[in-house]
């Protein structure tokens, strides 16, 4: 496992890497109100992927492991098919966010393309690793970055920042895609059987959805209230300090996406003595990284204010600081909750997610409407998730670490 998580870790710096070098170009060289138009349309394509994540991606994680080669093969092809019924859903949520937006055409149809573009990438790099080929996911992320960094200059030159960006990672994705030559299993003639099938997961994923997508309002309400109370300037501003903590965000992602399928493993064998250590070596990895990541942001911070935030991003400083405080707390939680989502205790997440969901929002909103700054809000963020910490280990310690069975195979009782 010790590999499957460094490759892992290396896989998601890489992303991780991208991603900050693109919105580093993006904080350097477009407005605040660009950037914010930017950070309200990523904000609202993580709602996709934590929906798809409920409904498609988790069921790999048990339907696929340790199953004989042709069992494994009906539910991939099941699961792509509910995979194809969620990309046509996105097609709607795309055209809603360019009306949100005031966009042009061509915006829209950038954001469309990206929405449909990850979907596809996100669940063949999933796949890549829910049957331990770590290998070959860090391939096929390669050839979308490559592919990505050099057609995003092409497209700026004559579109919008935001267009031109979610173009270019749109072209990226079908790339790698290409080149990823990913058997999904796809069978178009067994629609019903699949529907049919899919019955059964759903009385897990339906728990995971209704957690994914309440997490998702926790964690992104905050872009739609100070855009809509504010402007696309302080949304941009309360966002570039964010970006700086982007690389440490994704350790946690990257630990467990390794760590659940290795936990389900390990609890469906009875193997409860090496639950414990994976969760204090998660978590090890997570705090220490956080240290590490601030104190090199302090060293690094004279060049930074003045190469790339260029003193049009006031309070900058405190904005940061208060996004690590944040990023380490909720890093902290994805241990927690990813033993949870091992034991399927999906029920228990959405109960807390949809906690979260209502004081989350109710929260930032009275910030806003009582006129306090975007660093209240990110207090106030870091407040809640601390809270939601002590409650999933709370939930954790109160269930003794057992088997959790064999997982519910679709089309069968």
């Amino acid at each position: 496992m010790n590999r499957a998580v460094l490759l892992s870790v290396v896989d998601q710096a890489l992303i991780s890497a991208f991603n900050l070098l693109l919105n580093l170009a993006f904080i350097a060289y477009a407005t605040p109100s660009e950037f914010g138009r930017f950070a309200l349309i990523l904000a609202a394509s993580f709602f996709v992927i934590s929906g798809q994540n409920a409904l498609v991606i988790m069921p790999l994680n048990f339907l696929l492991p340790g199953r004989e080669h042709t069992e494994r093969n009906r539910q991939l092809s099941m699961l792509t098919t509910i995979n194809l019924v969620l990309a046509a859903i996105v097609i709607p949520v795309s055209i809603g966010i360019g009306l949100l937006l005031d966009a042009g055409p061509i915006l829209t149809l950038s954001v469309l393309g990206y929405f449909l573009t990850i979907i596809i990438r996100e669940y063949a790099r999933n796949i890549m690793v829910v049957t331990g080929r770590i290998h070959r996911t860090l391939i096929y992320d390669i050839s979308a970055v490559v592919a990505s960094a050099v057609l995003i200059p092409l497209f700026w030159m004559f579109l919008p920042p935001e267009a031109a960006v979610l173009f270019g990672m749109s072209a990226g994705n079908l790339v790698s895609f290409a080149l990823g030559k990913i058997d999904i299993q796809l069978d178009l003639k067994a629609l019903v059987p699949h529907f049919r099938a899919y019955r059964e997961v759903w009385r897990d994923t339906r728990w995971a959805l209704q957690g994914a997508l309440q997490n998702e309002v926790s964690k992104r309400a905050y872009v739609f209230f100070v855009e809509r109370m504010r402007d696309a300037a302080t949304l941009g501003t309360l966002n570039a300090g964010r970006v700086a903590l982007s690389p440490l965000q994704l350790i946690p992602v990257a630990w467990a996406r390794v760590a659940r399928p290795k936990l389900v493993e390990e609890l469906q064998a009875g193997q409860s003595k090496e639950v414990p250590r994976i969760l204090w070596a998660g978590a090890a990895v997570i705090a220490g990284a956080s240290v590490l990541f601030g104190l090199a942001l302090v060293l690094a911070w004279p060049p930074i204010e003045t190469y790339i935030f260029r003193s049009r991003y006031p309070g900058i400083e405190l904005i940061v600081m208060c996004w690590w405080v944040h990023t380490l707390v909720v890093g902290l939680s994805t241990v927690a909750s990813t033993l949870m989502e091992a034991r399927r205790q999906f029920r228990e997440l959405a109960i807390i997610g949809f906690a979260g969901a209502i004081v989350i929002p109710v929260l930032v909103f009275a910030l806003l409407f009582a006129g306090m700054n975007g660093i209240s809000v990110v207090l106030a963020l870091a407040a809640v998730q601390l809270v939601e910490l002590f409650v999933f280990v709370w939930f954790a310690a109160r269930t003794p670490v057992q088997p959790t069975g064999e997982a519910v195979v679709a089309g069968q009782s």
